[in-house]
C-alpha cells in the first residue's frame, strides 16, 4: 500500500527545516523497518492557498506496518516536533 501525507504549513514556519527533519526522518526510518519502501518528500513549487507545503510519501505492505510505523519512536519525534508548525494535514492509503 501507499501513504501519502500532505502538509500546508502555517505561514513563516521553516519549510526548509521541516523539509530536512522530514528526509531525516524518513533515511532513519528506511534504515530500522525493512518494509519501509520507497520514502520520498516533495517540496510544492506553486505558492496557492491550496497547495500543501510538502507531500511525503512511503510504500509499506499492510495496514498492520502503517500502525507500526505511525507508533515508531522516530515518527513520534516528528510529530511531535513538526505539529506545533502544522496548519493542515491530509493524509490518503491505498493499496
Amino acid at each position: 500500500m501507499k501513504h501519502y501525507v500532505f502538509l500546508k504549513f502555517k505561514p513563516e514556519q521553516d519549510l526548509d527545516e521541516a523539509e530536512k527533519i522530514i528526509r531525516s526522518t524518513f533515511r532513519g526510518l528506511d534504515n530500522a523497518l525493512p518494509w519501509f519502501m520507497n520514502p520520498c518528500v516533495y517540496r510544492n513549487t506553486i505558492d496557492r492557498d491550496t497547495n500543501a507545503d510538502i507531500l511525503a510519501t512511503v510504500e509499506i505492505e499492510s495496514e498492520e506496518q502503517l500502525t507500526t510505523y505511525l507508533a515508531h519512536p522516530l515518527h513520534r519525534a516528528m510529530a511531535a516536533r513538526l505539529d506545533p508548525e502544522v496548519e493542515r494535514r491530509t493524509t490518503f492509503d491505498h493499496k
